[in-house]
């Protein structure tokens, strides 16, 4: 007896975005600010680092540090991984690396000591300043890549025929917030304007020129967030993929 077959499953359509051309420059636009933001996270961690160095050893001449780097140097060089077809290094081999590695080292020590001492408030401040313009960035990125904190609870209590437009309510609430919260923000940064202060221990970063990453993160999510609430009205967004912890 022939078992009956099984009804082919209908294929989901497939999404097509709405807009493309806008869809493609505000790609373009998150890709700016992933590399503005990754070369200040890069700066903000060589500054700091530096600031370390020069504290630690700006006034410290010890050879027993020359000594410990150099065994710390050889150790590593006798240690790590060699590679198939790689030639094992000979004692040799391994003393020329680690003589050439400490000299490196001691050099990078001495030029971060050469260009930071003196400016352990202002490579403070930098940092500080960075690290705002990092936090703002990582913001709006959020908004565009849709991993930004929401209330997914509430979404569970709806039917689902009208779910969507709820997540558009709340999308909309989020851009009115951010509009406020850019309407604010640009009052702050015309009033440091007016103060005409700068950054301590600089007299080239202006206090309003540092907080210009608030109105702009909150002028992009504003942006975001309603084409957001746009395409989740009419049943067009985008489907979210599943995303595991990160």
């Amino acid at each position: 007896m022939a078992e009956p077959s099984e009804t082919p499953q209908p294929l989901a359509p497939v999404w097509q975005p709405t807009f493309p051309a806008i869809r493609r420059v505000d790609q373009l636009w998150y890709q700016l600010e992933r590399a503005v933001c990754g070369l200040m996270f890069l700066v903000m961690a060589v500054l700091v680092f530096g600031s370390v160095v020069t504290a630690t050893f700006g006034t410290r001449r010890e050879w027993s540090d020359v000594i410990l780097l150099f065994i710390v140097c050889l150790v590593g060089a006798r240690t790590r991984a060699v590679k198939d077809g790689e030639r094992v290094p000979t004692w040799r081999d391994s003393l020329i690396l680690a003589v050439y590695a400490s000299f490196a080292i001691i050099g990078m020590v001495a030029t971060a000591i050469w260009l930071l001492e003196g400016h352990s408030i202002m490579v403070q401040k930098l940092a500080m300043v960075m690290m705002i313009w990092v936090a703002l960035l990582g913001a709006s990125m959020a908004t565009y890549e849709r991993s930004h904190l929401s209330l997914e609870m509430g979404e569970k209590v709806w039917p689902a025929k009208v779910v969507h437009l709820v997540k558009a309510i709340g999308h909309g609430v989020a851009s009115a917030f951010c509009v406020a919260a850019l309407l604010l923000s640009l009052r702050l940064v015309a009033s440091q304007r007016d103060l005409g202060f700068v950054v301590e221990d600089t007299e080239w970063l202006s206090l309003w020129q540092a907080f210009l990453v608030v109105p702009y993160a909150f002028g992009s999510m504003a942006v975001r967030f309603l084409a957001q609430a746009a395409t989740q009205a009419t049943g067009k967004a985008e489907p979210v993929e599943d995303r595991l912890p990160t």
